[in-house]
């Protein structure tokens, strides 16, 4: 579903997406896009590019959105999806004009495909858990991409969402639906990792901020050293999600079903 966003001015849209095994267990991905395409990060910020580029993204369980949550087929979904886009929408800071806006809408939109989804078991998870990724856009650098932790009952126990030209920076050209379903499935490689991976709270460190090598740990909010270095102890399922250029989440399965981000890791 895509709507113009008007409040915004010409060129501005926005855009839901929703995907699940049924419309209970389903997640809704809001996307708000500019005129013009997002250039690449070693171009000029002002380069006039066509495409409409995510400039805000959020995703949530359908059962959080009112106006979805009794949505019980597709025909219903379709019909309660323009009220809840339109709301996302007026929900949104209304975004600073660049001085090119007219370029940028003169370049217009991009034409194409670069939507796909996969799935891949949560391996240190156990039997059911699931990860599915999923792209939405007609470019692939301009593209909304999106991760969903799933229970064993098709439930989304986390998600995150990241434009297209993030992806691209932690891989090589991401041009081709092939290229972005070899991005997304990258994070196979770490479905096998646990909390035995994160680095010991030393006694004596008073800070929130453990380095070790070329490595921050940022440790978030509750954990204390000893609730810290217990949950390493426990090596308990953790996966690596990459939200930004900055820092990786890093989020786990908790003892009582929950995925929660434990905390963030940074390069020095």
């Amino acid at each position: 579903m895509s709507l113009p966003w008007e409040t915004a001015g010409p060129g501005y849209s926005g855009d839901a997406v929703v995907r699940g095994p049924s419309c209970a267990n389903a997640v809704v991905l809001f996307v708000a896009r500019r005129p013009g395409g997002e250039p690449k990060f070693d171009e000029a910020p002002d380069k006039v590019m066509p495409g409409n580029a995510p400039i805000a993204l959020e995703i949530v369980p359908v059962a959080n959105v009112p106006a979805l949550a009794k949505a019980g087929d597709e025909a219903a979904m379709t019909k309660a999806l323009p009220a809840a886009l339109g709301a996302w929408l007026r929900a949104q800071a209304m975004p600073q004009k660049p001085t090119n806006r007219a370029a940028l809408i003169a370049a217009g939109p991009t034409k194409g495909d670069c939507s796909l989804s996969d799935t891949l078991p949560w391996t240190a998870a156990g039997r059911g858990y699931l990860i599915d990724v999923f792209s939405d856009g007609t470019d692939c650098t301009n593209a909304a991409t999106a991760l969903v932790i799933r229970a064993p009952d098709g439930r989304p126990l986390y998600s995150a969402a990241t434009p297209g030209f993030i992806v691209e920076i932690y891989h090589s050209d991401v041009r081709t639906r092939a290229d972005m379903k070899k991005a997304l499935g990258g994070i196979e490689t770490m479905t096998g990792e646990t909390t035995g991976k994160l680095p010991e709270w030393p006694e004596g460190l008073a800070e929130r901020e453990i380095t070790k090598g070329d490595f921050t740990t940022i440790v978030a909010e509750p954990f204390d050293r000893t609730s810290w270095n217990a949950l390493r102890d426990a090596e308990r399922p953790m996966l690596a999600v990459d939200p930004g250029i900055e820092s990786t989440s890093l989020v786990v399965l908790m003892t009582d079903g929950r995925v929660v981000e434990v905390g963030r890791s940074r390069q020095n």
